[in-house]
């Protein structure tokens, strides 16, 4: 059979999971049967055709055939992977140098291979030049970009989640963990069979075990403790909180969920989608950290679950990227393609918007950030609970300067059972991507959840209300400083960050108010001084400028895309 699709011209390729870095590390005999039980469900074989491109000729042929048998374990896992082998055109048609992956997908479907671009590239653990960029097919001709790259997803700082969590390093360590640690596998094990109960009957359990018991033990944990306490915590609360409600014409969505391709979720993916729809949602918005592989799977099992009866016709998975930018997060919606975490905020703006997604601000109430919504064409801002952000955010509403843009709602939950909670009215009743896009790009959305009522409320009563405004009275005056020093320079943001911010932000949120009393009569607290800088950020374009007083550190940060 074959397939015609557009790669880069490389030697053999070999397409290899990323679960089997964690299965070829495992040698914990129960793990491994565990393993190969769960591996059952993949198939081998399927046909299809892969999308072209407007105007392009295909560049290569690809021929898909089964892998050699052998008799280790490892070699029978390897062996329901298809091989690929590379047929290349004359070099006149090698201009184009997109990358369409096929995958087989855990289900029979009518075409067959699905084919997108870019395919799960970390799901499908595939080296690509962007996470290895010292690979040149010139100076290594016998070696493909597989072979060479391959050990990259463990090391590449293009895959860290907000600069400090590779999933591929973390599935290492793990298996790593299994094999020094006696306890820890039958702990783990423990945690499998529970999580596997209480997933049963779901068709992608394998693939979801597995994620998870690659993933930290105390986040399988905590996935298992959430499900089974969100559910009676909610029983007890009004329903009007809870309820997800549209009228005609409207579409409920909520804005931001994560999957098990993040580092810090175990959430089943059918589990999510059903609770999703079950509680009256109309589309969510799948945004993992630096990673838009998890949505890709998400779409193909909706797509399942849909053909199947068990999920609403018109209900939408959108395809959105969580993005830590060196200012504070950004939220990318309707997205094609990756947008790297480490650039500037303004690069990372006009990365989004010129592959036609929507930006959304997540932390407006972080110090700086209404200067950032003023100043950068954002599509919208979330209001999330925490008294010191909430009121800040509140304080926008009233900005008449910000009043065309929405103010949004999304979960930002790691785990099925709180999906929706709370979450967005978009005013348009089409869930096709390209009208929802349009509408809330408009501005036509609003947050409808009654779930952050007890907060709101909180920050305006007396005494609560009170000592928030007078507090907030420092930060006005911060951003004040940081506009005028931003304007002087002419850079794209300034972020100053001094001996006062993190106490009183501690002490507007009310977490750190006991010991700040207490701090204030042991005379160690850092309100007894006259604020000191600490640190001091310039942004540009392309690059930021950090002053660390400790240390006297002047450092050069910058990450860009071509």
């Amino acid at each position: 059979m074959k397939t015609i699709c557009e790669v880069k011209p490389t030697p053999a390729l070999r397409t290899r999971p990323h679960w089997l870095l964690g299965l070829q590390l495992c040698h914990s005999t129960a793990l491994v049967v565990v393993c190969l039980l769960l591996l059952g469900a993949t198939g081998a074989d399927a046909r299809g055709t892969g999308p072209d491109a407007p105007g392009l000729q295909p560049t290569a042929t690809l021929s898909l055939r089964p892998g050699p048998s052998a008799s280790s374990w490892q070699q029978i896992i390897t062996n329901k992977l298809p091989s690929v082998e590379e047929q290349l055109l004359p070099e006149r048609n090698l201009t184009y140098r997109r990358l369409y992956v096929a995958e087989q997908p855990p289900w029979p479907t009518a075409t067959g291979l699905a084919f997108r671009y870019p395919i799960d590239l970390g799901y499908q653990g595939r080296a690509v030049p962007q996470f290895c960029p010292g690979y040149l097919l010139e100076q290594y001709p016998g070696k493909s970009l597989d072979e060479f790259c391959y050990q990259s997803y463990t090391t590449s700082p293009w895959l860290e989640q907000s600069g400090w969590a590779n999933p591929f390093k973390i599935a290492q360590e793990e298996t790593q963990l299994w094999q020094d640690e006696k306890s820890v596998r039958w702990q783990r094990a423990a945690l499998a069979a529970a999580y596997a109960w209480q997933n049963r009957g779901a068709d992608q359990l394998p693939d979801d075990l597995l994620r998870a018991v690659l993933g930290r033990q105390w986040i399988l944990s905590r996935e298992l403790m959430v499900d089974v306490i969100t559910p009676t915590v909610m029983r007890t609360l009004p329903e009007q909180i809870t309820t997800v409600t549209s009228g005609p014409g409207e579409t409920a969505i909520d804005l931001r969920v994560e999957t098990n391709t993040s580092f810090d979720s175990a959430t089943g993916t059918e589990d999510l989608l059903l609770t999703a729809a079950r509680r009256g949602l109309d589309a969510v918005v799948v945004a993992d950290r630096n990673r838009l592989d998890g949505a890709q799977r998400t779409q193909r099992i909706a797509a399942h679950l849909k053909a199947q009866g068990r999920l609403p016709s018109d209900f939408a998975v959108i395809i959105g990227e969580q993005i830590q930018t060196l200012s504070g997060g950004v939220l990318g919606l309707f997205l094609r393609w990756r947008v790297p975490e480490g650039m500037t905020t303004k690069k990372t703006l006009t990365a989004i918007h010129k592959q036609g997604g929507l930006a959304v601000l997540v932390h407006p109430g972080a110090p700086g950030g209404p200067r950032l919504l003023r100043e950068m064409p954002f599509d919208g801002y979330l209001l999330q609970p925490g008294l010191f952000d909430m009121f800040r955010t509140l304080n926008i509403l009233y900005d008449p300067a910000l009043a065309d843009i929405p103010v949004l709602f999304a979960s930002n939950s790691r785990y099925a059972a709180a999906v929706g909670l709370p979450y967005t009215i978009i005013e348009t009743d089409d869930t096709r991507s390209a009208s929802l896009k349009e509408t809330l790009a408009a501005g036509h959305a609003y947050p409808a959840s009654s779930l952050y009522l007890p907060w709101m409320a909180a920050v305006s009563i007396k005494p609560v209300g009170k000592l928030e405004s007078t507090l907030n009275r420092f930060f006005i005056w911060h951003d004040v400083v940081e506009g005028k020093l931003c304007d002087f320079l002419g850079a794209d943001n300034i972020a100053i960050s001094t001996t006062w911010d993190r106490e009183l932000q501690g002490w507007m949120g009310l977490d750190r108010l006991p010991d700040g009393i207490r701090m204030l009569s042991d005379r160690t607290s850092p309100l007894l001084e006259l604020p000191h800088l600490t640190k001091l950020s310039v942004e540009y374009s392309y690059f930021q400028l950090q002053y660390n007083r400790q240390g006297g550190k002047l450092i050069l940060r910058a990450r860009s895309i071509w």
